[in-house]
């Protein structure tokens, strides 16, 4: 095996025969290949220089795990339709002595809950759809570059339907030009979906909205808002990108109010975002994780995740959701990469850049509006009673 003593593990790679002295436009080349590095063989088992396999019990914790995801994506759904509830009902639920009650909470006994599930489906498919294309993206390029994954095992959560997926590799990859690949491809086919849902569902809200509002017909009226869900303007806060692109998009005027009527598919764009950009950050063996360690080595990932992990903790990066998620990163996926055959060649210019842009742009999603500038841009309420 040849490592990088900057790097780590890399490639077995041949040199001089032994015993003969190598010429002096040998050693130019190797100085020019290796780009002044200094290059160690470690000879170690073939056992431990292969990553773990997948067996049964493995699979069937993915089983279980996908299941869980369509459990907890469901909830996800039914929550974020919640204030579609009768008030009666939603009233009922604020007590806490009433959620051990078995019976029937008011207001239910006449409600159609045909609004309810209508709004609720296009969340639940959109929230799977966007993790199915994160991991068809992430196998994708894995056929094309020859590397082997494991089954993906989601992280269910309830707040946002998943933390995404641990997807390890099964065979040692080639290059860090195959692993930045494979692992940058996830979330670009997730922020694909993302983003075209929650472009078509901010459409869909402003001409609903308008529809709402203008039409002369009270039948036509309530069917474009039964088709929209009211969202508390307050979510728009907790992302300086989305929250200004959403205020872009449908006006000042709409987000000043206490809430506002979405289409469903602009939550599940939003969470799609969210998740997307939490998996982008520089940490381990996460995506944002690989990338980074792809493009500029082991040394820059460190650095990287100390601060992505000061964000996590301080709360400046995901809001409500960074305690729980680095916790779920220290636990399962702290540890960089280290099945890789070549650890000396770089990724490539392309790469860095690249890299760097997905960087600024998941730290821009996951950053929240200051109060000051929320106000400033008409981002949510700034009165207390409303």
């Amino acid at each position: 095996m040849v490592e990088d003593e900057e790097e780590g593990t890399a490639s077995a790679r041949s040199s001089s025969s032994a015993g003969a002295a190598p010429s002096l436009s040998s050693n130019s080349k190797a100085r020019g290949f290796i780009e002044g590095k200094r290059v160690a063989f470690q000879i170690i088992p073939t056992a431990m220089a292969q990553p773990p396999q997948t067996n049964a019990v493995r699979r069937v914790a993915a089983v279980v795990l996908g299941l869980l995801l369509v459990v907890t994506s469901l909830q996800l759904s039914l929550a974020s339709n919640i204030t579609k509830l009768p008030t009666e009902t939603l009233q009922w639920f604020a007590n806490p002595d009433n959620l051990n009650s078995d019976q029937l909470p008011p207001g239910l006994e006449n409600w159609d809950p045909s609004s309810y599930i209508e709004t609720a489906i296009p969340v639940l498919a959109g929230v799977i759809l966007v993790q199915v294309a994160h991991e068809t993206g992430h196998r994708l390029a894995a056929g094309m570059r020859g590397v082997k994954l494991g089954p993906s095992y989601f992280i269910p959560f309830s707040q946002v339907g998943s933390f995404g997926a641990i997807t390890p590799f099964t065979s040692i990859v080639k290059d860090y030009k195959d692993m930045w690949d494979v692992a940058a491809a996830g979330p670009l086919a997730g922020a694909m979906a993302s983003v075209a849902m929650l472009a078509i569902g901010l459409v869909q809200s402003k001409t609903g909205a308008d529809v709402a509002t203008s039409a002369t017909d009270a039948s036509v009226a309530f069917q474009a808002a039964s088709a929209l869900i009211p969202v508390p303007t307050s979510l728009f806060q907790g992302s300086l990108l989305l929250g200004s692109v959403t205020r872009f998009v449908l006006g000042q005027s709409a987000l000043q109010g206490s809430s506002v009527l979405l289409s469903p598919l602009v939550i599940a764009g939003w969470v799609g975002c969210i998740t997307t950009a939490l998996n982008l950050l520089p940490l381990g063996s996460l995506d944002g994780g690989r990338m980074v360690q792809a493009a500029y080595g082991r040394k820059s990932l460190s650095l990287a995740s100390f601060f992505s992990y000061l964000g996590l903790g301080l709360g400046l990066l995901g809001s409500t959701l960074a305690l729980p998620f680095g916790l779920y990163v220290i636990i399962t996926q702290r540890t960089a990469e280290k099945y890789i055959r070549d650890s000396v060649s770089t990724a490539g210019q392309e790469r860095e850049a690249a890299t760097l842009v997905a960087l600024l742009t998941a730290i821009l999603v996951l950053l929240p509006l200051a109060p000051e500038l929320a106000a400033s841009l008409g981002v949510g309420s700034t009165n207390p009673f409303i």
